[in-house]
């Protein structure tokens, strides 16, 4: 596995998603700005909504992607955070911020649907950051 050339690619899709970020939250603003009747509004809100939800998707991509980089220099990068196991090389190079195996993955997920949670987080969102990110750091990276 070519770390180097995964860390390259980890660090475009920051930019790239920091530059999304920062393009949504600028045009919530504008639209905002532009609103003149309760039609307008109701469009607006519903385009600033679905604007948060995907800026709050893309902040949780950018908090996974920092912690995948922190892997990296620590040298766990492509460990299963669950078992232990080397995470598929195909799977890192699909989504190279990915913190569990495929077969974690699943046992995850069909535990969240047997608790009878209806979303299902496919990237793993909440990761247990405690095993890589010293006291000093732990607010460092973290998008707000």
């Amino acid at each position: 596995m070519d770390l180097e050339k995964i860390r390259q690619s980890l660090v475009q899709k920051r930019e790239e998603l920091i530059k999304a970020i920062e393009d949504n939250a600028k045009e919530s603003k504008a639209e905002k700005a532009g609103v003149e009747d309760t039609a307008d509004e109701v469009t607006a809100e519903l385009s600033r909504e679905t604007m948060y939800k995907l800026s709050q998707a893309e902040k949780e991509t950018l908090f996974l992607i920092d912690l995948a980089l922190k892997k990296i220099e620590a040298g766990t990068y492509g460990f299963c955070e669950e078992c232990g196991e080397p995470i598929g090389e195909k799977r890192l190079e699909a989504i190279p911020w990915v913190r569990l195996c495929i077969e974690c993955s699943q046992q995850e997920e069909a535990m969240r649907l047997s608790n009878g949670y209806e979303e299902i987080n496919y990237y793993n969102i909440i990761p247990d950051t405690s095993s890589f990110i010293m006291e000093d750091d732990e607010n460092k990276n973290i998008p707000e």
